[in-house]
């Protein structure tokens, strides 16, 4: 496992989790204990990782019981504990801890993109507040000196140059302290927050639409795999959503499919997949692979939600530096024309 400098409270990062999911998998499928294995995967860890591992060992050999353990740690997600539960019920550990590795994996590579998209655009950003500062209270006053001394006023467009210099530097400075806030809510866990505050653009309100409908597939074909029943695995899933309305509208389908509907038919009525996919529920139903078709639909929705996050970082910076550019040019020309007017009449 990579090296890990773990912190009291501190949940692991994707990228840490999806190696470690991916060892526990391994072991398990191996058939090796998991104390052993633990043992061994501390060897190949960081001192503040082997601690870490040490701890959920520990737990484990009191308990016997791996979600306990993690718990206990206070290092590990909600999710991946109650996953973890999920898994040791039904008998199909293995399965889940295949499945996290993979939900891990593509979480990690999505945060990768975010920070790589994030980046870029703030330099740009502090880059143009400096410029604009600089506008301000440097070039700026100097062309209203000389317009002052050739005998022209500064009023009309020449005085909204300055005033519309401090408005875009107030607002680039509080875009700047925007992105230094969500970064810091991200790395200390709180991603859920930004997620719903963000949800008011259509993009992301449609990017996280798509994840909750990847998640509920995976967590759904998992239980399903695991020998549990449609309906007790419904009642399980709104415990693992972060979102209350989702889990609102995991629990209508449970309502629904008591009132007698099938699941295909409760999941298209409240809209979680479109008709052609909807049709690979009937399908699975018809079939009897329900599982398997929810987790193919579980990998279509993650790959079309990694999309859309893609295509709205393709379209920051862009938009960023072209909306930024035409006010540092608003800027220049609202003083620049009028001083070359005067010096027109002058002429």
């Amino acid at each position: 496992m990579v090296n890990t400098a773990v912190k009291e409270e501190k949940v692991l990062n994707p990228q840490d989790l999806t190696v470690f999911c991916s060892q526990l998998a391994l072991l398990v499928k191996s058939g090796i204990g998991l104390d052993d294995g633990m043992e061994a995967m501390g060897q190949s860890m960081s001192k503040e990782g082997a601690q870490m591992l040490s701890q959920v060992r520990q737990t484990y050999l009191e308990t016997y019981t791996l979600s306990t353990a993690l718990e206990s740690s206070g290092v590990f997600p909600e999710y991946m504990v109650k996953m973890v539960q999920i898994g040791e019920g039904s008998g199909n550990l293995e399965g889940v801890l295949e499945g996290l590795t993979v939900y891990y994996d593509n979480q990690s590579r999505m945060m990768r993109q975010i920070r790589q998209a994030v980046l870029s655009p703030s330099m740009s950003i502090f880059a143009m507040t400096l410029v604009v500062a600089v506008l301000v209270w440097k070039v700026v006053p100097i062309f209203t000196d000389v317009m002052q001394s050739l005998g022209g006023p500064v009023t009309g467009a020449a005085a909204l140059g300055p005033l519309l210099g401090k408005i875009v530097l107030v607002f680039l400075v509080a875009l700047l302290a925007a992105i230094l806030s969500g970064y810091w809510a991200m790395k200390m866990g709180k991603g859920q927050i930004i997620s719903r505050i963000l949800s008011v653009f259509p993009g992301v309100s449609r990017a996280k639409e798509k994840f909750f409908a990847a998640r509920f597939a995976n967590v759904l074909s998992m239980l399903l795999a695991g020998g549990y029943q449609t309906e007790q695995a419904l009642e399980r899933i709104p415990g693992l959503l972060p979102d209350g309305e989702f889990r609102s509208r995991v629990e209508a389908i449970h309502s629904r499919m008591e009132d007698g509907q099938s699941l295909a038919q409760a999941v298209n009525e409240e809209k979680i997949f479109p008709g052609l996919y909807a049709g690979m529920l009937w399908t699975g139903e018809k079939t009897g692979s329900m599982d398997t078709v929810l987790h193919k639909l579980a990998q279509i929705y993650q790959a079309e939600a990694l999309e859309e996050i893609e295509r709205l970082i393709a379209l920051v910076e862009p938009i960023l530096v072209g909306a930024l550019s035409a006010s540092v040019g608003a800027i220049l020309f609202s003083v620049m024309l009028p001083l070359l007017g005067i010096m027109s009449a002058i002429g």
